[in-house]
């Protein structure tokens, strides 16, 4: 079936009317082959049309006839790395940086396609190699400064990710929130044998981005790990407040920093009140409070009306069951709260990435699937 301009802008649609003009004018003007610019129509089709297989069946039809068309190998590298075909994109971009007499920028895209073929293959070692020649060349290279951090984040590097992640805030003015989360990261690292440098880094980060709940907590983490309890209660309460999911698992730190315990129930059911729709993990955390004082009945008070309000609130689901189960009340838990046994022992994945749609099973600063940071929310 013959492929006519027509029909392709009729099939694509009128956003890639553009796209289409412009490759019709390139092939023209390069004089190819009737043959090898229907291929390259019909793979540019298939790529639009998400059919990664024919894009690709029609794309190798255009690099067997022009072995010199470079674009056709690193849209076929992309597809396979798509595709999950690793080994085919690595071999592929390792050939294309052996021809001799490439331009640069022809071999600077080679080496940050064959970088990231390394990335998605987990092969953490040779992407890294891969990123140190393409910044050598080219320091200030945007896409493999914040893909090669991260290569270092996966591997908790977190201090040489910190310094690519300065260099990318130099160049663009932005990113200084990703920078504040790397800080508090290189600050936990570190905390146990040198105190002092991992406070001075959360104090860095805290200045840069002031509202950063993950900052002001790893402060709050430090100023601890140095004895000064009275100091790490500002940056909790402020973590908390910045971050409320952060209250049920910081509620030993916070009580570490309180000297009375009526403080931090009263700042708990002060963030009750004024939190809102955000209300329901301080109102978990304040049922845990009561548990670790020895006030089971209250928790339990706590719990139900949580439960009751918020069904789909799984953390609380399993605090309640766990309770009444060691109170012994087995007959109670067995007679009113079925739903709730059954939920003991599986994991909860009330949380999802709005960048990627992933799942989770609790409050993250950093997506695990698409490496973004500050996606992750509380699916209602």
């Amino acid at each position: 079936m013959e492929l006519h301009p027509p029909a392709l802008v009729a099939l694509l649609g009128g956003a890639a009317v553009a796209t289409l003009l412009a490759l019709l004018a390139v092939l023209s003007r390069k004089g190819r082959s009737e043959n090898e610019a229907r291929a390259y129509l019909a793979g540019f089709t298939y790529v639009l049309s998400d059919d990664p297989d024919a894009a690709i069946a029609e794309l190798s039809k255009v690099a067997q006839l022009n072995t010199q068309t470079l674009e056709t190998y690193f849209a076929l590298g992309a597809l396979f790395r798509r595709k999950g075909e690793l080994d085919r994109a690595i071999r592929l971009h390792r050939n294309i940086l052996l021809r001799p007499g490439l331009a640069v920028e022809v071999r600077r895209r080679a080496q940050l396609a064959l970088a990231l073929d390394y990335k998605r293959s987990g092969l953490r070692d040779k992407a890294s190699e891969s990123f140190e020649k393409l910044l050598e060349e080219e320091p200030g290279h945007r896409e493999g400064l914040l893909h090669y951090r991260q290569v270092l984040e996966e591997s908790r590097q977190w201090e040489r990710a910190a310094a690519l992640q300065t260099r990318l805030v130099e160049l663009e003015g932005k990113g200084q929130p990703v920078l504040a989360h790397l800080l508090a990261e290189w600050s936990r690292l570190i905390v146990r044998e040198a105190p002092e440098e991992a406070e001075s880094l959360c104090e860095r980060a805290v200045a840069l981005v002031p509202d950063s709940a993950d900052a002001q907590l790893a402060l709050g983490e430090a100023r601890i790990a140095l004895g000064r309890g009275s100091a790490a209660a500002l940056p909790l309460r402020r973590a908390v407040e910045l971050q409320p999911e952060l209250a049920p698992r910081t509620i030993r730190l916070l009580a570490s920093v309180f000297a009375d315990a009526q403080e931090l129930e009263k700042f708990f059911r002060e963030q009750v009140a004024v939190g809102g729709g955000r209300a329901a993990p301080i109102e978990l955390a304040l049922a845990l409070l009561y548990k670790e004082r020895g006030s089971t009945q209250m928790a339990l008070e706590h719990l139900r009306r949580l439960v009751e309000r918020k069904p789909q609130f799984w953390e609380a689901r399993k605090e309640l069951g766990a309770l009444l189960l060691s109170e012994n009340r087995s007959e109670e838990l067995r007679a009113d709260y079925r739903e709730i046994l059954a939920t003991l022992g599986k994991p909860a994945l009330g949380f999802g990435c709005f960048a990627c749609r992933q799942k989770l099973p609790e409050h993250m600063f950093r997506c695990p699937s698409c490496e973004e940071w500050d996606t992750v929310r509380r699916e209602e």
